[in-house]
């Protein structure tokens, strides 16, 4: 008779046994715990250009070019910091602009002019007439020079004029170029004057000259200067290029300085008006002598000239020739000498 053996597991085996035999069940919903894309909502949190959006204001934050030409507006404005060459300064983190030359009208932007004419020593030692030679200067406060030249002057006439011909009947031509240090600037043209020979008898056919523009290889005419006739005072009349009448620049015959040269102030100085055509003065000009001294042996004079208020450059450029004709016309040693009128 066989025996039978029967095994009773026990509880915590049945449980076990269960829970082995539950695997595959466990594993069955395995794939409804790998619902990845049911519940992961990572296309809907993957939101990021939506939430980027509206998140951002980065690009219309980031206004950086705007920024840097706000930084940069100051840096431009703060002229005159100029260095040898254009570019950036890495030490100062600043715009580096080249040096802008002052061409002949810039110059001409001020208040006013110190002319000087250069003392000529071979004229001093032998006494015959040489060319007459101007500097401008600015003016000083005080009414002297300040500061460099701006123009120099030369007179270009021929040897004949200059020793036989009177003030009233003298022609000349005048070359107003720069006076600079630089090579490219030195001695480049500016303006142009020219006084034809005429024959002056009173009120007939009076001296005057004609003033030209001629930098850069322009040639505009700008006006002219004349001086009319007159029964004592000094007068010169300046007219624009379309004929119209400016200023007048009036000399008092009354000043002891133009008829006297002494040692005294009143002898070495003589002072004109700038007027309107209608008689008001809004500048003036005075004529200064280099000295005691230096009047006995030489006839270089000194002119400080005032600019009047709110006129054109053309308008300074007609007032410095006609400064500079002022001197040809009056004050030229072969006029004191008595080989003509002053009038």
């Amino acid at each position: 008779m066989s025996n039978i053996v029967i095994n009773i597991p026990s509880q915590g085996q049945q449980q076990g046994y269960q829970q082995q035999q539950g695997y595959p069940q466990q594993q069955q919903g395995y794939p409804q715990q790998q619902g990845y894309p049911q519940q992961q909502a990572y296309p809907q949190q993957q939101g990021y250009p939506q939430q980027q959006m509206v998140q951002q204001p980065y690009p219309q934050q980031q206004a950086y070019p705007q920024q840097q030409m706000v930084q940069q507006q100051p840096v431009l404005v703060q002229q005159p910091v100029v260095y040898a060459q254009p570019g950036f300064n890495p030490n100062t983190h600043q715009l580096v602009v080249a040096e802008k030359k002052k061409k002949g009208w810039d110059r001409l932007d001020r208040d006013g002019i110190f002319i000087k004419q250069k003392m000529d020593l071979l004229e001093m030692m032998t006494g015959c007439e040489q060319g007459n030679t101007y500097y401008v200067y600015p003016l000083g406060k005080d009414g002297d020079k300040k500061g460099k030249k701006l123009y120099k002057a030369k007179e270009k006439s021929s040897c004949f004029a200059k020793q036989c011909m009177s003030a009233e009947c003298r022609p000349f031509q005048l070359k107003i170029n720069l006076d600079d240090d630089s090579e490219e600037l030195d001695n480049e043209p500016f303006l142009f004057i020219d006084r034809p020979c005429k024959c002056t008898c009173l009120c007939c056919n009076r001296p005057e000259i004609t003033v030209t523009y001629v930098e850069d290889g322009k040639n505009e005419y700008i006006g002219k200067v004349k001086n009319p006739w007159t029964c004592y005072d000094i007068v010169l009349e300046l007219f624009d290029k379309d004929n119209n009448l400016k200023y007048k620049i009036v000399g008092n015959c009354c000043q002891v300085g133009l008829w006297c040269n002494g040692p005294s102030d009143c002898c070495q100085t003589i002072d004109f008006d700038i007027k309107t055509p209608s008689g008001e003065i809004v500048a003036g000009l005075r004529k200064k002598s280099p000295g005691c001294v230096a009047a006995m042996v030489s006839e270089a004079d000194n002119f400080s000239v005032h600019f009047p208020a709110n006129c054109t450059k053309e308008d300074k450029a007609l007032i410095m020739s006609a400064v500079m004709f002022l001197d040809f016309r009056f004050f030229e040693e072969k006029q004191k000498k008595g080989q003509g009128s002053r009038m």
